[in-house]
């Protein structure tokens, strides 16, 4: 049977080399550790007193805080908590794997850039000791960060200009240093976690695997079924997501300060407010 091949000319094209994809490929393939290494816990949060928290708020004149402002100060609490969490592995050159803890709790966080031909572009910037700000704080210097550029925000200028202006492979060596040198990871990634959310895309939950060694993450917020008490409520909630490195923390440890995390945010009024 004589079939005529299908003409294909149109049909694609090959897109110019980008300096954006090249550096997210040498950080995504370079730093994110092999699945085998991580676990990921995943719950639904209660967020009722998260509600009367921004309500209150609200009726008062004053700026609802965030939901990344509640997750953010519920972790950095619990990491305080629980000093093991505060750590990361680092494989320094000759000398081999060793811990490396940190004395402060400084939170990482992804943003976004729009770029026309870059649209897997997103880069870290830090929010320290978040475990001592006040969620108005916190929801304050989240969102300077979401609207920032490089006159206003230096992290994503320096990171911008190193893509941009050194040589491919020059730049994909030194955006990988800060994994190297625990001064430059403190510098450019921040501590032991990060914090991520996809919720205002309306994606109801995420699990992935991060350079950091905790990753948190939170889905979109909207009424859910729960049982309590024996009964059948409806309640807003999200779908909260821990991956951590298997390797620095074990199971029993990880759930208690999983747990730590929930319990926190379920009692907002009195754990997260100044």
């Amino acid at each position: 049977m004589n079939q005529q091949s299908p003409n294909l000319d149109g049909r694609y094209t090959m897109e110019p080399r980008n300096r954006f994809l090249s550096a997210v490929m040498s950080i995504v393939e370079y730093e994110i550790k092999r699945p085998g290494s991580t676990v990921t816990f995943l719950s639904q949060v209660d967020l009722s007193a998260i509600e009367r928290v921004r309500a209150a708020a609200a009726q008062s004149g004053t700026r609802k805080p965030s939901y990344t402002a509640f997750v953010m100060k519920a972790l950095a609490l619990a990491v305080r908590e629980h000093p093991y969490a505060n750590r990361r592995l680092v494989r320094l050159p000759l000398l081999g794997p060793r811990v490396q803890r940190f004395t402060h709790i400084d939170a990482a966080v992804l943003i976004e850039r729009e770029l026309p031909d870059a649209p897997m572009v997103a880069f870290v910037d830090m929010i320290r000791d978040a475990d001592g700000l006040g969620l108005d704080t916190l929801t304050s210097r989240l969102h300077d960060l979401a609207v920032s550029d490089a006159s206003s925000n230096q992290q994503w200028a320096i990171f911008s200009f190193i893509i941009n202006r050194l040589p491919r492979f020059l730049a994909r060596w030194v955006i990988r240093l800060p994994v190297l040198v625990p001064k430059l990871w403190v510098q450019y990634r921040g501590g032991a976690f990060v914090i991520s959310s996809p919720a205002k895309y309306g994606v109801d939950m995420i699990a992935a695997t991060w350079p950091w060694p905790l990753g948190v993450s939170f889905g979109l917020v909207k009424d859910r079924p729960l049982v309590q008490a024996g009964e059948l409520v409806v309640r807003p909630t999200f779908t909260l997501t821990l991956n951590f490195d298997r390797r620095l923390i074990a199971g029993a440890q990880a759930g208690r300060f999983y747990k730590r995390i929930v319990e926190l945010l379920e009692a907002a009024e009195t754990t997260l407010t100044d």
